[in-house]
């Protein structure tokens, strides 16, 4: 077996966990359980448990952790909202 082998099979083996969690996300959201909305600050969009927009997600919050380049290029623009986390 190739190197090549093995990367494209744990390639298929990645894209088969991401298509089941996005089937089992959107049988959440027929159910009910989980609504994929749009963030209210930045519109990216985002799970939550009521069918309105969020103030604020993920990528708000925690804007260097999901998009590192880009907050590092663009320091200024990069817009921290409170986190509501104690530690």
């Amino acid at each position: 077996m190739t190197i090549l082998e093995v990367v494209i099979m744990v390639l298929i083996a990645a894209l088969a966990a991401v298509s089941v969690a996005a089937i089992y996300v959107g049988l959440l959201n027929w159910m009910g359980a989980a609504f994929v909305v749009r963030c209210a600050t930045c519109h990216h969009l985002t799970l939550s448990s009521s069918n309105g927009s969020r103030e604020s997600c993920v990528h708000c919050r925690h804007p260097a952790l999901l998009h590192p380049i880009y907050a590092r290029h663009h320091q200024p623009a990069v817009r921290i909202v409170r986190d509501g986390l104690r530690y």
